[in-house]
């Protein structure tokens, strides 16, 4: 429903209020405030530690090494813990898009 680079920029918000509206012709505009208000939920819970990713490893990136790929297991973790039902995918999408807005 969303590119994880959407919920960087007005122009991708505004792609997700559409794809919410076609995916779902008759959803209220409260419901579709309840969507929006979720995905920004999300979007800070990936955010905090996506963050602390692309400072400590200041890299464009998700970085490869193995400690790197335990320790973004672990946020990814946490992130499912309270939104299971966005898709690993989803997260490694907001860590990697972090990492590179930080570090290019």
């Amino acid at each position: 429903m969303f590119d994880s680079y959407d919920l960087f920029s007005s122009t991708g918000k505004k792609r997700i209020r559409s794809s919410i509206i076609t995916r779902f012709p008759d959803i209220s505009d409260k419901e579709i405030k309840e969507a929006e208000e979720y995905l920004h939920s999300f979007y800070e819970c990936c955010l905090k530690y996506a963050d602390i990713v692309a400072a400590k490893y200041k890299t464009p990136f998700l970085p490869k090494g193995e400690d790197a790929q335990k320790e973004i297991s672990e946020y990814e973790s946490e992130c499912r813990k309270q939104y299971p039902e966005i898709d690993a995918e989803k997260i490694k999408g907001v860590f990697s898009t972090v990492c590179w807005l930080a570090n290019r």
